[in-house]
C-alpha cells in the first residue's frame, strides 16, 4: 500500500474517468472503485481482519470483508482476486460480482461485492491485516470498531441471499 499506488477513478454513476495516485484520492475524496470480498467459513462465520495499524482509514479497525482499491489497469475480476490474495492469502477467481455505492465524509466508492467460501486454516495474515476471527454474521456486524464501508458490504450481501 502507497500513496503513490495508482487508482482507478469513477463519476458518480460508475464511468470510468481516468486515474490518480492513492494519496490525492484520499485527499481530495474523489469517487472511486474497490474490491470487497466477503470471507465465510462452511458454517457461514464470516472472517473479520484487523487492519494494521498504519492503514490511512480506519487503522487498527476490523475489516468485515477483504478488499482495496482498484488499478486502472485492471479487470473487476482481477481486482477482486488480487485484494483477497494480498490480504488473506487466498487464490480465488472471480466471475460474477454486485455494485454498490457507499459514501461517508472520509471517502465514496463504487464497491464490486463478492464473497468466497474458505478454510479458516487455509487463511493467512499480511502486513495489513494482522489479525482475523471468525463470527457469526450478526456479532461481524454488530463488532465495535468495524469499518463502515464493510459493514455496508456485508449487509448488503446478507440481505441479497435471504
Amino acid at each position: 500500500m502507497s500513496h503513490h499506488e495508482p487508482v482507478l477513478l469513477v463519476s458518480r454513476h460508475n464511468h470510468p474517468r481516468g486515474s490518480c495516485q492513492r494519496g490525492r484520492m484520499q485527499r481530495q475524496r474523489l469517487i472511486h472503485r474497490a474490491s470487497y470480498v466477503v470471507v465465510t467459513d462452511l458454517a457461514g462465520r464470516v472472517c473479520v481482519q484487523k487492519r494494521a495499524a498504519d492503514k490511512h482509514f480506519y487503522p487498527g479497525g476490523w475489516d468485515l470483508a477483504a478488499g482495496g482499491v482498484m488499478r486502472p489497469d485492471e479487470s473487476v475480476a482481477q481486482g477482486l482476486s488480487r485484494e483477497l490474495h494480498e490480504e488473506l492469502g487466498l487464490q480465488r477467481q472471480f466471475s460474477c460480482w454486485q455494485w454498490f455505492w457507499f459514501a461517508n465524509p472520509h471517502h465514496r466508492v463504487w464497491g464490486a461485492l463478492s464473497s468466497t467460501v474458505a478454510c479458516p486454516e487455509a487463511v493467512s495474515l499480511s502486513d495489513e491485516v494482522v489479525a482475523v476471527q471468525w463470527l457469526p454474521a450478526c456479532e461481524a456486524l454488530a463488532l465495535p470498531g468495524a469499518t463502515p464501508d464493510t459493514r455496508h458490504a456485508l449487509s448488503l450481501l446478507l440481505s441479497s441471499s435471504s
